[in-house]
């Protein structure tokens, strides 16, 4: 027995044409959802709570680990604001990566010293302002990178937020060690 082929025209106007590998077309609308979403500055979050999916979900889905049932495919682009014609079509084209200026140098710098996972009161010392000041405006980042709502990590979260925003380089760490 051979393997199904699916009828219909072929491109050059002729008999049956094979169908398209499911895994690649899985992991190409992944990798246009990821565009579209890094385009407009968000964390995988931010686009979940857009579109009514968990940040884990919408991950499986830009990595092409899950399958993409047309409704989430849906409410991902209804997240992203555009029509699934425009994500699914053959003009579609990468956009260019926005990096929003979100943050001051000093939310940078506090955010910095903050990855290294001291406490308050020795990245105040380290930057030179008073821990209550810190305090605030690490609170700030937390709202402005869209994590202020996570009840714990997050420190962790406006870390990553930032990395994935490009306001961050993402941490080296030392394979010597």
């Amino acid at each position: 027995m051979t393997a199904p082929t699916r009828t219909g025209p072929s491109p050059s106007g002729g008999g049956p044409t094979a169908s398209p590998d499911l895994d690649d077309l899985t992991a190409s609308i992944g990798d246009r959802i990821r565009a579209e979403r890094l385009h407009r500055g968000w964390s995988q979050a931010h686009l979940g709570t857009r579109a009514g999916l968990t940040k884990k979900h919408v991950g499986a889905i830009e990595s092409g680990h899950t399958t993409l049932p047309v409704v989430r495919l849906a409410q991902l682009c209804h997240g992203l604001g555009m029509s699934m014609s425009d994500l699914l079509s053959d003009q579609w084209v990468m956009p260019e990566r926005k990096v929003p200026q979100l943050l001051t140098p000093r939310q940078v710098q506090i955010l910095t010293e903050a990855r290294t996972g001291a406490p308050l009161s020795q990245i105040a010392v380290r930057v030179g302002m008073p821990r209550e000041s810190v305090s605030a405006r690490m609170s700030e980042v937390y709202r402005l990178l869209g994590v202020a709502d996570l009840p714990r990590g997050r420190r962790e979260a406006a870390i990553r937020a930032a990395e994935e925003r490009g306001l961050l380089e993402p941490a080296v760490l030392d394979d010597a060690a």
